[in-house]
């Protein structure tokens, strides 16, 4: 078991600030907040050798996305952090063509790639994009050190197939998010159902050799109990370091994102 405590070692960067053209009904961007800005390639260089400086081992690149679902990462400067830093590097890319996916095969960084139900896609990113976008750029990421993620729990029936289609193209990774009430948006009061969640979480730890539970997640003991299930977590809560501890499992400290290894 793997526990992850990213923190100022690994911090979240955000290239878009707190700006995002999608703002999703069940996030509207509240989680770019807590992210540092670097709206621009020189900032996000300095940030970067900001963090190098005061002894961090990596980052986070991630932001809102564009209409179509991109995030509009500034490559060259994402190229010349890797070039000038022995940061690890995580980038969050949303849909890639194989133009950006050539340059991000130069730079060659961890990926986190969310890969939407079609349910997500359809009621909470609400884009023209199909589920057979995503599995399109998947594939033009091919060779890339690609993390799979999924959200879970938001219309749970449509989980298992979207799970299932990732390991079909041969994944053994996956991180698994889950979907998370947020105050303030039109979803606040969305209540998930538990045992759906569970269940998808068992059919992922069926199928997948390393599986992996995400940073988006609500706190809730019933999930947190479930850490047994996992290989790694992050930021696990005291219900699922007690579960842990009572399944008897050795335990290591990684301060990165749950995709480093």
């Amino acid at each position: 078991m793997i526990y992850y405590y990213p923190g100022e070692s690994f911090p979240a960067i955000s290239v878009t600030g707190r700006q995002c053209q999608l703002m999703c009904p069940h996030c509207q961007g509240h989680y770019l907040k807590s992210m540092v800005e670097a709206r621009t390639g020189r900032d996000l260089v300095a940030v970067c050798k900001g963090v190098e400086n005061r002894g961090g081992v990596g980052c986070l690149i991630s932001g809102g996305c564009d209409a179509r679902g991109r995030v509009p990462l500034p490559l060259q400067a994402i190229k010349q952090v890797k070039e000038e830093t022995h940061l690890i590097l995580n980038v969050h890319t949303g849909l890639v063509d194989e133009s950006t996916a050539g340059v991000l095969r130069e730079i060659n960084p961890y990926i986190s790639f969310e890969i939407p139900t079609e349910a997500v896609l359809r009621e909470l990113y609400q884009i023209r994009a199909k589920q057979e976008d995503y599995f399109s750029s998947l594939l033009h990421l091919e060779g890339l050190r690609v993390i799979p993620h999924v959200m879970v729990g938001f219309r749970t029936k449509y989980d298992a197939e979207t799970i299932s289609r990732i390991r079909d193209m041969g994944f053994d990774t996956l991180v698994l998010i889950v979907f998370t009430s947020t105050r303030g948006t039109p979803f606040e009061n969305h209540v998930v159902d538990l045992q759906r969640v569970r269940e998808s979480i068992e059919k992922a730890r069926s199928l997948f050799p390393r599986l992996f539970l995400g940073c988006m997640r609500p706190r809730i003991r019933e999930l947190e109990e479930c850490a047994p299930l996992f290989d790694g977590i992050v930021v696990p809560t005291p219900w699922a370091r007690d579960a842990v501890i009572r399944a008897g499992l050795p335990v290591r400290i990684m301060k990165t994102c749950c995709v480093v290894e």
